[in-house]
């Protein structure tokens, strides 16, 4: 599916029927053009090709992790790809989305429906935005994923905090899940965040870009950055909870294994005399008295108190 939409600030945002459309308003430097490609299929970027002259990468170059696949500049347009974060359910993922800019023009393609994307149009409809040149567009989304990691941080720190308090009330196989989700999270998190720093530091080198948008490349950079250093932070947080978490596990352990140790040796020499005295000798002491009952119960009991007062003067129960 392909969504062309032009912009300028008199006219605000309009959404444009056909690609031939945008011809009409191609190096006018007072319209935008944004051409927002999703999950397109051969004709559509056929098409593409024709009108624009986009040129679409194999797909699995979207997936590729060098800094060559994902930034790319020759004489007349950019291209750099970016990865947002996605969620499916508990699962989150990083989703590579292709910015391609040109003069006035600029091309997203993705092959999912990106949440970022889908919040900038909202946005920009609402005429939240006042933008002048194409590569302000791709800034500007970047800068609301920013926003959206920083939220997701701040949701990691506060359940961290949360389960820091819990633990040693409480430890459940639901905290160790949950411990695992959010190093899940932020691992993910640190990972877009560190592409988008090595892309950006190329990025804003470029001579293609206009001074404005660098400068808020760069303010984005240092957003990451800090952003950065609070999933170091949160990395050391979970790893030192869940060695705590495991230190009281293995207490508790040691508490039911020493409880467990305890009863066995309590009941050992009971066991004992009773083994002897179920032997099928012929020839026992007491094997055949009228008392021989009672006196190995009296003798279980005696040893078996005796026991218990020497564990309690040891204060081991």
């Amino acid at each position: 599916m392909i969504r062309i939409y032009c912009y300028s600030q008199k006219e605000g945002l309009k959404k444009l029927e056909t690609l031939e459309e945008c011809l009409n308003y191609i190096n006018k430097s007072e319209y935008l053009l944004w051409v927002d490609a999703e999950s397109p299929n051969k004709e559509e970027l056929e098409l593409l090709h024709q009108h624009l002259g986009f040129k679409t990468p194999p797909t699995e170059v979207l997936e590729d992790i060098e800094i060559s696949s994902k930034y790319f500049e020759a004489k007349d347009h950019i291209h750099v790809i970016f990865s947002f974060l996605q969620q499916q359910k508990d699962e989150f993922y990083n989703e590579p989305v292709l910015f391609f800019i040109k003069n006035n023009l600029i091309i997203t393609l993705h092959y999912e429906r990106i949440i970022t994307i889908s919040l900038f149009k909202r946005f920009l409809k609402r005429g939240n935005y006042v933008l002048t040149f194409a590569d302000q567009i791709m800034a500007e989304i970047l800068a609301l994923e920013t926003e959206r990691i920083g939220n997701r941080l701040e949701i990691i720190g506060k359940k961290i905090r949360t389960i820091r308090k819990t633990i040693f009330e409480n430890q459940s196989p639901e905290i160790i899940k949950e411990l695992a989700y959010l190093d899940d999270l932020n691992l993910t998190l640190r990972e877009s965040i560190n592409e988008k720093q090595r892309i950006l530091q190329k990025l804003i080198k470029s001579t293609r870009l206009s001074p404005f948008t660098k400068r808020e490349l760069k303010q984005i950079y240092e957003d990451l950055q800090s952003l950065s250093d609070f999933t170091s932070i949160y990395m050391e947080k979970i790893d030192s909870i869940q060695e705590s978490l495991l230190g009281l596990i293995t207490i508790k352990q040691n508490e039911a294994s020493k409880i467990f140790t305890l009863i066995a040796t309590l009941f050992l020499p009971a066991t004992l005399i009773a083994s002897i005295y179920g032997m099928n000798f012929d020839y026992m002491p007491l094997l055949h008295s009228p008392y021989g009952f009672w006196f190995s119960l009296a003798l279980m009991l005696i040893v078996t108190g005796f026991l218990l007062l020497m564990l309690r003067k040891k204060n081991l129960v």
